[in-house]
């Protein structure tokens, strides 16, 4: 395990709470697809090493500022918290990745779905067709 006896595990799902500091919001660029939002912050908790967390979406809902206290909801991922919620207990806000709008997602995922169909229709007609 570990030499600390209040040692976090650093793996799988988690939730913390603790005090936001070195909030930080920026906005990266990602090819020709536009910009991702990303917030990052060190979660302090009393006896406990600091924790870096990470939220990234297309667009973030809600604002944390520093020394806010928070409980970050998300999964380990290479030695930081890759938060999906971060909730101010002070305000009670969360701050959350703003999901794509569902007249966006469907016409994707018909084009997809209409693309399988004919690749899976050509595969089947190559494979009968092969056996005369």
């Amino acid at each position: 395990m570990s030499d600390q006896p209040n040692a976090i595990v650093r793996r799988g799902p988690a939730q913390l709470r603790g005090v936001a500091r070195n909030v930080q919001y920026r906005s990266e660029a990602r090819s020709e697809n536009g910009a991702i939002q990303v917030l990052t912050l060190r979660l302090e908790q009393p006896g406990l090493s600091p924790v870096q967390v990470e939220l990234r979406a297309l667009a973030l809902e809600g604002q944390v500022v520093e020394g806010e206290e928070v409980t970050v909801s998300g999964r380990w991922r290479r030695g930081r918290l890759v938060a999906r919620e971060i909730l101010s207990q002070s305000t009670g806000v969360a701050v959350r990745g703003r999901k794509a709008p569902l007249w966006l997602v469907l016409p994707v995922v018909i084009a997809f779905l209409a693309m399988f169909g004919l690749v899976l229709y050509f595969v089947i007609v190559g494979i009968t067709g092969s056996g005369r």
